[in-house]
Protein backbone atom coordinates (compact mmCIF):
# COMPACT_ATOMS: atom_id res chain seq x y z
CA UNK A 1 0.00 0.00 0.00
CA UNK A 2 2.84 2.42 0.84
CA UNK A 3 4.43 1.77 -2.56
CA UNK A 4 1.16 2.59 -4.32
CA UNK A 5 0.74 5.76 -2.23
CA UNK A 6 4.26 7.02 -2.97
CA UNK A 7 3.77 6.24 -6.67
CA UNK A 8 0.58 8.32 -6.62
CA UNK A 9 2.43 11.26 -5.02
CA UNK A 10 5.13 10.96 -7.68
CA UNK A 11 2.60 10.92 -10.50
CA UNK A 12 0.38 13.70 -9.12
CA UNK A 13 2.17 16.64 -10.82
CA UNK A 14 2.31 14.66 -14.08
CA UNK A 15 -1.41 13.86 -13.90
CA UNK A 16 -2.16 17.49 -13.07
CA UNK A 17 -0.17 18.64 -16.09
CA UNK A 18 -2.00 16.14 -18.29
CA UNK A 19 -5.34 17.35 -16.96
CA UNK A 20 -4.43 20.99 -17.64
CA UNK A 21 -3.24 20.07 -21.13
CA UNK A 22 -6.55 18.35 -21.82
CA UNK A 23 -8.47 21.33 -20.44
CA UNK A 24 -6.79 23.85 -22.75
CA UNK A 25 -6.93 23.43 -26.49
CA UNK A 26 -3.94 23.91 -28.81
CA UNK A 27 -1.23 23.26 -26.19
CA UNK A 28 0.63 20.88 -28.49
CA UNK A 29 2.80 23.74 -29.77
CA UNK A 30 3.87 24.70 -26.23
CA UNK A 31 6.90 23.27 -24.46
CA UNK A 32 6.19 22.36 -20.81
CA UNK A 33 8.75 23.93 -18.45
CA UNK A 34 7.28 23.02 -15.06
CA UNK A 35 4.13 21.40 -13.77
CA UNK A 36 2.90 20.86 -10.23
CA UNK A 37 -0.46 19.85 -8.82
CA UNK A 38 -2.44 22.98 -9.63
CA UNK A 39 -0.16 24.97 -11.95
CA UNK A 40 1.90 24.66 -15.11
CA UNK A 41 4.33 26.83 -17.07
CA UNK A 42 4.78 26.51 -20.84
CA UNK A 43 6.94 28.14 -23.47
CA UNK A 44 6.03 28.81 -27.09
CA UNK A 45 8.35 29.88 -29.90
CA UNK A 46 6.69 32.59 -31.97
CA UNK A 47 7.08 32.91 -35.73
CA UNK A 48 9.16 36.08 -35.42
CA UNK A 49 11.80 34.29 -33.35
CA UNK A 50 10.50 35.61 -30.04
CA UNK A 51 8.94 33.76 -27.16
CA UNK A 52 5.72 33.55 -25.18
CA UNK A 53 5.27 32.05 -21.73
CA UNK A 54 1.95 30.66 -20.54
CA UNK A 55 1.02 30.03 -16.92
CA UNK A 56 -2.08 27.98 -16.13
CA UNK A 57 -3.17 28.44 -12.52
CA UNK A 58 -5.89 26.28 -10.92
CA UNK A 59 -7.43 28.50 -8.26
CA UNK A 60 -8.81 25.52 -6.40
CA UNK A 61 -5.26 24.42 -5.59
CA UNK A 62 -3.15 27.59 -5.83
CA UNK A 63 -3.11 30.76 -3.74
CA UNK A 64 -2.53 34.25 -5.18
CA UNK A 65 -0.67 36.80 -3.04
CA UNK A 66 -0.70 40.51 -3.77
CA UNK A 67 2.71 41.82 -2.71
CA UNK A 68 2.71 45.57 -2.24
CA UNK A 69 5.31 48.03 -1.03
CA UNK A 70 4.70 49.78 2.28
CA UNK A 71 2.91 53.14 2.33
CA UNK A 72 5.09 56.24 1.87
CA UNK A 73 2.21 58.74 1.70
CA UNK A 74 -1.54 58.17 1.97
CA UNK A 75 -2.48 60.47 -0.92
CA UNK A 76 -5.69 61.50 0.82
CA UNK A 77 -8.54 62.51 -1.51
CA UNK A 78 -6.35 61.91 -4.58
CA UNK A 79 -8.17 58.83 -5.88
CA UNK A 80 -9.80 59.17 -9.29
CA UNK A 81 -11.44 55.81 -9.92
CA UNK A 82 -13.07 54.63 -6.71
CA UNK A 83 -16.48 56.12 -5.93
CA UNK A 84 -15.77 59.22 -8.01
CA UNK A 85 -12.85 61.59 -8.57
CA UNK A 86 -11.24 62.92 -5.42
CA UNK A 87 -13.41 60.74 -3.18
CA UNK A 88 -10.87 58.19 -1.97
CA UNK A 89 -7.22 57.94 -1.04
CA UNK A 90 -4.51 56.86 -3.48
CA UNK A 91 -1.35 56.04 -1.50
CA UNK A 92 2.25 56.17 -2.64
CA UNK A 93 3.61 52.63 -2.29
CA UNK A 94 7.31 51.91 -1.94
CA UNK A 95 8.83 50.45 -5.10
CA UNK A 96 10.68 47.25 -4.24
CA UNK A 97 13.52 45.56 -6.12
CA UNK A 98 12.22 42.45 -7.88
CA UNK A 99 15.07 40.24 -6.62
CA UNK A 100 14.43 41.21 -2.99
CA UNK A 101 10.70 40.62 -3.36
CA UNK A 102 11.10 37.12 -4.77
CA UNK A 103 13.74 36.20 -2.18
CA UNK A 104 11.42 37.31 0.63
CA UNK A 105 8.56 35.38 -0.95
CA UNK A 106 10.68 32.22 -1.04
CA UNK A 107 11.73 32.77 2.58
CA UNK A 108 8.09 32.95 3.61
CA UNK A 109 6.75 30.04 1.56
CA UNK A 110 9.78 27.95 0.53
CA UNK A 111 8.88 25.01 -1.74
CA UNK A 112 5.26 26.12 -2.04
CA UNK A 113 6.28 28.98 -4.37
CA UNK A 114 5.49 28.48 -8.05
CA UNK A 115 5.89 31.87 -9.73
CA UNK A 116 5.69 35.64 -9.56
CA UNK A 117 4.87 38.45 -11.99
CA UNK A 118 4.68 42.25 -11.80
CA UNK A 119 1.11 43.49 -11.84
CA UNK A 120 -0.39 46.97 -11.42
CA UNK A 121 0.37 49.90 -13.68
CA UNK A 122 2.05 52.84 -11.96
CA UNK A 123 2.74 56.44 -12.90
CA UNK A 124 5.65 57.88 -10.89
CA UNK A 125 9.26 56.76 -11.14
CA UNK A 126 10.66 57.82 -7.78
CA UNK A 127 11.20 55.69 -4.67
CA UNK A 128 7.44 55.34 -4.22
CA UNK A 129 4.50 55.64 -6.58
CA UNK A 130 0.75 55.75 -6.77
CA UNK A 131 -1.01 52.94 -8.62
CA UNK A 132 -2.92 53.72 -11.79
CA UNK A 133 -6.18 51.99 -10.88
CA UNK A 134 -7.98 50.62 -7.79
CA UNK A 135 -6.83 47.53 -5.92
CA UNK A 136 -8.66 45.47 -3.32
CA UNK A 137 -6.47 43.46 -0.97
CA UNK A 138 -8.04 40.89 1.34
CA UNK A 139 -11.23 42.86 1.81
CA UNK A 140 -9.77 46.39 1.84
CA UNK A 141 -9.72 48.79 -1.12
CA UNK A 142 -6.20 50.16 -0.75
CA UNK A 143 -6.04 52.59 -3.67
CA UNK A 144 -8.40 54.73 -5.70
CA UNK A 145 -5.99 55.00 -8.64
CA UNK A 146 -4.60 58.12 -10.32
CA UNK A 147 -3.99 57.40 -14.02
CA UNK A 148 -4.59 60.26 -16.48
CA UNK A 149 -5.40 57.62 -19.12
CA UNK A 150 -8.85 56.53 -18.03
CA UNK A 151 -12.50 57.61 -17.86
CA UNK A 152 -12.06 60.83 -15.89
CA UNK A 153 -13.31 64.34 -16.64
CA UNK A 154 -10.12 65.49 -18.36
CA UNK A 155 -8.02 62.50 -19.54
CA UNK A 156 -4.78 63.10 -21.39
CA UNK A 157 -6.36 61.69 -24.55
CA UNK A 158 -10.03 62.00 -25.48
CA UNK A 159 -10.20 58.27 -26.36
CA UNK A 160 -10.11 57.52 -22.64
CA UNK A 161 -13.11 59.67 -21.75
CA UNK A 162 -15.58 56.82 -22.08
CA UNK A 163 -13.64 53.57 -21.96
CA UNK A 164 -14.84 50.80 -19.66
CA UNK A 165 -12.18 49.66 -17.22
CA UNK A 166 -12.14 45.99 -16.24
CA UNK A 167 -11.84 44.26 -12.86
CA UNK A 168 -10.18 40.90 -12.33
CA UNK A 169 -11.77 39.30 -9.26
CA UNK A 170 -10.68 36.03 -7.67
CA UNK A 171 -11.19 33.84 -4.63
CA UNK A 172 -10.04 30.36 -3.61
CA UNK A 173 -12.16 28.64 -6.27
CA UNK A 174 -12.53 30.81 -9.34
CA UNK A 175 -11.81 34.08 -11.12
CA UNK A 176 -13.76 36.34 -13.42
CA UNK A 177 -13.27 39.55 -15.39
CA UNK A 178 -16.10 42.08 -15.41
CA UNK A 179 -16.86 45.75 -16.07
CA UNK A 180 -15.67 48.20 -13.42
CA UNK A 181 -17.84 51.13 -12.33
CA UNK A 182 -15.69 54.02 -11.07
CA UNK A 183 -18.71 55.88 -9.63
CA UNK A 184 -20.06 53.12 -7.40
CA UNK A 185 -16.82 51.13 -7.12
CA UNK A 186 -18.55 47.90 -8.22
CA UNK A 187 -17.58 45.11 -7.98
CA UNK A 188 -14.84 46.16 -5.50
CA UNK A 189 -17.47 47.69 -3.20
CA UNK A 190 -19.08 44.28 -2.63
CA UNK A 191 -18.28 42.54 0.66
CA UNK A 192 -18.02 39.17 -1.07
CA UNK A 193 -15.15 40.46 -3.24
CA UNK A 194 -11.92 40.11 -1.26
CA UNK A 195 -9.22 40.46 -3.93
CA UNK A 196 -9.42 42.37 -7.20
CA UNK A 197 -7.39 44.57 -9.52
CA UNK A 198 -8.74 47.16 -11.95
CA UNK A 199 -6.98 47.58 -15.26
CA UNK A 200 -7.39 47.86 -19.06
CA UNK A 201 -9.02 45.50 -21.46
CA UNK A 202 -6.08 44.68 -23.73
CA UNK A 203 -7.58 46.60 -26.65
CA UNK A 204 -7.70 49.81 -24.56
CA UNK A 205 -4.04 49.72 -23.53
CA UNK A 206 -2.28 52.99 -24.54
CA UNK A 207 0.33 50.96 -26.44
CA UNK A 208 -2.42 49.82 -28.80
CA UNK A 209 -4.55 52.97 -28.87
CA UNK A 210 -1.85 55.66 -28.91
CA UNK A 211 1.28 53.81 -30.07
CA UNK A 212 -0.13 51.94 -33.07
CA UNK A 213 -0.18 48.49 -31.42
CA UNK A 214 3.59 48.31 -31.14
CA UNK A 215 5.35 45.02 -30.40
CA UNK A 216 6.69 44.91 -26.86
CA UNK A 217 6.74 42.88 -23.65
CA UNK A 218 3.24 42.40 -22.27
CA UNK A 219 1.39 40.46 -19.58
CA UNK A 220 -2.16 39.43 -20.53
CA UNK A 221 -4.65 37.53 -18.38
CA UNK A 222 -7.79 35.56 -19.21
CA UNK A 223 -9.93 32.98 -17.41
CA UNK A 224 -11.07 29.53 -18.50
CA UNK A 225 -13.60 26.95 -17.34
CA UNK A 226 -12.35 23.40 -16.82
CA UNK A 227 -15.43 21.37 -15.89
CA UNK A 228 -18.46 22.83 -17.63
CA UNK A 229 -19.92 24.06 -14.34
CA UNK A 230 -20.52 27.82 -14.04
CA UNK A 231 -17.33 29.58 -12.93
CA UNK A 232 -13.83 29.80 -14.42
CA UNK A 233 -11.41 27.84 -12.26
CA UNK A 234 -8.32 28.49 -14.39
CA UNK A 235 -6.34 31.70 -14.62
CA UNK A 236 -4.28 31.93 -17.83
CA UNK A 237 -1.38 34.39 -17.85
CA UNK A 238 0.41 35.03 -21.15
CA UNK A 239 3.77 36.83 -21.04
CA UNK A 240 5.24 37.76 -24.42
CA UNK A 241 8.74 39.10 -25.02
CA UNK A 242 8.18 40.85 -28.34
CA UNK A 243 4.67 40.77 -29.75
CA UNK A 244 1.69 43.06 -30.26
CA UNK A 245 -1.23 43.05 -27.86
CA UNK A 246 -3.42 41.60 -30.61
CA UNK A 247 -0.98 38.72 -31.15
CA UNK A 248 -0.75 38.02 -27.43
CA UNK A 249 -4.53 38.07 -27.02
CA UNK A 250 -4.92 35.75 -30.01
CA UNK A 251 -2.69 33.20 -28.25
CA UNK A 252 -5.15 33.15 -25.33
CA UNK A 253 -8.15 32.93 -27.66
CA UNK A 254 -6.66 29.86 -29.32
CA UNK A 255 -6.39 28.27 -25.87
CA UNK A 256 -10.12 28.64 -25.37
CA UNK A 257 -10.46 31.98 -23.56
CA UNK A 258 -13.84 33.42 -24.55
CA UNK A 259 -14.40 36.30 -22.12
CA UNK A 260 -12.55 39.56 -21.64
CA UNK A 261 -8.76 39.64 -21.73
CA UNK A 262 -6.93 42.22 -19.62
CA UNK A 263 -3.43 43.62 -19.46
CA UNK A 264 -1.32 44.34 -16.41
CA UNK A 265 1.95 46.28 -16.23
CA UNK A 266 4.35 45.35 -19.02
CA UNK A 267 6.98 46.91 -21.24
CA UNK A 268 10.29 47.71 -19.57
CA UNK A 269 9.09 46.58 -16.14
CA UNK A 270 7.89 43.11 -17.21
CA UNK A 271 8.87 40.44 -14.70
CA UNK A 272 8.37 36.67 -14.76
CA UNK A 273 9.89 34.36 -12.16
CA UNK A 274 9.39 30.61 -11.85
CA UNK A 275 10.62 28.45 -8.99
CA UNK A 276 12.22 25.90 -11.29
CA UNK A 277 13.42 28.15 -14.12
CA UNK A 278 14.40 31.24 -12.11
CA UNK A 279 14.12 34.75 -13.55
CA UNK A 280 12.77 34.24 -17.06
CA UNK A 281 12.13 37.91 -17.86
CA UNK A 282 13.51 40.70 -15.66
CA UNK A 283 12.78 44.43 -15.55
CA UNK A 284 15.25 46.42 -17.63
CA UNK A 285 17.42 49.40 -16.86
CA UNK A 286 16.15 52.38 -18.83
CA UNK A 287 18.42 54.64 -20.85
CA UNK A 288 16.17 57.61 -20.16
CA UNK A 289 17.55 59.86 -17.44
CA UNK A 290 14.08 60.88 -16.26
CA UNK A 291 13.10 57.20 -15.87
CA UNK A 292 16.37 55.66 -14.64
CA UNK A 293 15.08 52.25 -13.61
CA UNK A 294 12.08 49.96 -13.74
CA UNK A 295 13.70 47.27 -11.63
CA UNK A 296 11.90 48.51 -8.51
CA UNK A 297 8.16 47.90 -8.73
CA UNK A 298 5.25 48.60 -6.34
CA UNK A 299 2.90 45.65 -6.92
CA UNK A 300 3.47 41.96 -7.68
CA UNK A 301 1.38 38.79 -7.83
CA UNK A 302 2.85 35.65 -6.29
CA UNK A 303 1.48 32.16 -6.90
CA UNK A 304 1.99 29.31 -4.44
CA UNK A 305 0.53 25.97 -3.45
CA UNK A 306 -2.15 26.01 -0.76
CA UNK A 307 -0.59 23.08 1.09
CA UNK A 308 0.67 23.66 4.64
CA UNK A 309 3.90 25.61 4.82
CA UNK A 310 6.99 23.93 6.28
CA UNK A 311 9.01 26.98 7.26
CA UNK A 312 9.45 29.02 10.44
CA UNK A 313 6.50 31.40 11.06
CA UNK A 314 7.48 34.96 10.23
CA UNK A 315 6.00 38.47 9.94
CA UNK A 316 7.74 40.77 7.46
CA UNK A 317 7.46 44.57 7.19
CA UNK A 318 9.80 46.71 5.09
CA UNK A 319 10.54 50.24 6.27
CA UNK A 320 9.48 52.79 3.62
CA UNK A 321 11.95 55.43 2.45
CA UNK A 322 9.99 58.15 4.28
CA UNK A 323 8.58 57.79 7.78
CA UNK A 324 4.91 58.56 7.38
CA UNK A 325 3.05 59.63 10.49
CA UNK A 326 -0.58 58.52 10.62
CA UNK A 327 -2.78 61.59 11.06
CA UNK A 328 -5.49 61.94 13.66
CA UNK A 329 -8.97 60.99 12.36
CA UNK A 330 -7.61 60.07 8.91
CA UNK A 331 -7.23 56.56 7.43
CA UNK A 332 -3.85 54.86 7.37
CA UNK A 333 -2.94 51.50 5.83
CA UNK A 334 -0.87 49.01 7.83
CA UNK A 335 0.65 46.43 5.47
CA UNK A 336 2.69 43.31 6.25
CA UNK A 337 3.37 39.79 4.99
CA UNK A 338 3.32 36.58 6.98
CA UNK A 339 3.21 32.83 6.40
CA UNK A 340 0.78 31.46 8.98
CA UNK A 341 -2.99 31.11 9.21
CA UNK A 342 -3.56 32.35 12.76
CA UNK A 343 -4.66 35.81 13.80
CA UNK A 344 -2.44 38.73 14.77
CA UNK A 345 -2.61 41.65 17.21
CA UNK A 346 -1.62 45.19 16.22
CA UNK A 347 -0.36 47.65 18.83
CA UNK A 348 1.15 51.13 18.94
CA UNK A 349 4.20 51.67 21.19
CA UNK A 350 6.48 54.44 22.34
CA UNK A 351 9.54 52.45 23.32
CA UNK A 352 8.33 49.93 25.90
CA UNK A 353 5.18 51.92 26.60
CA UNK A 354 1.93 50.71 25.04
CA UNK A 355 0.12 53.72 23.56
CA UNK A 356 -2.84 52.04 21.90
CA UNK A 357 -4.17 48.56 21.24
CA UNK A 358 -5.03 49.10 17.57
CA UNK A 359 -6.54 45.64 17.19
CA UNK A 360 -6.43 42.95 19.85
CA UNK A 361 -7.18 40.29 17.25
CA UNK A 362 -7.52 40.41 13.47
CA UNK A 363 -6.86 38.06 10.56
CA UNK A 364 -3.25 37.58 9.46
CA UNK A 365 -4.13 38.72 5.95
CA UNK A 366 -1.54 41.45 5.52
CA UNK A 367 -3.70 44.57 5.61
CA UNK A 368 -5.43 46.67 8.26
CA UNK A 369 -7.04 50.08 7.75
CA UNK A 370 -6.54 52.14 10.90
CA UNK A 371 -7.99 55.55 11.68
CA UNK A 372 -6.20 56.84 14.80
CA UNK A 373 -8.18 59.10 17.11
CA UNK A 374 -5.06 60.26 18.91
CA UNK A 375 -2.03 62.26 17.81
CA UNK A 376 0.73 59.92 16.65
CA UNK A 377 4.26 61.16 17.36
CA UNK A 378 7.49 60.54 15.50
CA UNK A 379 9.39 57.68 17.12
CA UNK A 380 6.29 55.59 17.84
CA UNK A 381 6.21 52.18 16.22
CA UNK A 382 3.54 49.71 15.20
CA UNK A 383 4.08 46.11 16.28
CA UNK A 384 2.22 43.25 14.57
CA UNK A 385 2.42 40.02 16.57
CA UNK A 386 1.13 36.50 16.16
CA UNK A 387 -1.89 36.19 18.45
CA UNK A 388 -0.71 32.73 19.56
CA UNK A 389 3.01 33.53 19.93
CA UNK A 390 4.04 37.09 20.82
CA UNK A 391 7.66 36.25 19.95
CA UNK A 392 6.67 36.21 16.27
CA UNK A 393 6.34 39.87 15.31
CA UNK A 394 7.27 42.63 12.90
CA UNK A 395 7.64 46.36 13.55
CA UNK A 396 7.06 49.52 11.53
CA UNK A 397 8.91 52.60 12.80
CA UNK A 398 6.93 55.82 12.49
Amino acid sequence: MKVVFHLFLFLLPILSSFWIAQTCNSLSSYQPLQSIDGAALYKKELTNGNEAYLQVINLGKMHIDQIIGEVDNMGLNEGKYYQGEGKYYSPFFQRKLFSKVVNEYKELYANNVFSMINCSFFEQYKSSTQLSFPIKLNGVVISGGTSPYGPIKEPKDKYYSNIRLKALVWDNKQAYITDYNQVSGAPLNQNAVKNAIVTYRYSDHPAKVLAQNQANKYQLIGTLDKDGVKGDELLLIMTVKQATLDEAADLLRKLGVKGDIITVDGGTSTYLFNSQNGNIIVPQQSSLQENPTFRNLPHYLGFRKKTKNQVTPKISISQPVAKVLPKKDQPYLILWRDNFDGDVSIKLYDGDKLIQNISSRTASDGVYEWTPHISVKEGYFIRISSWKDRNIFGQLQL
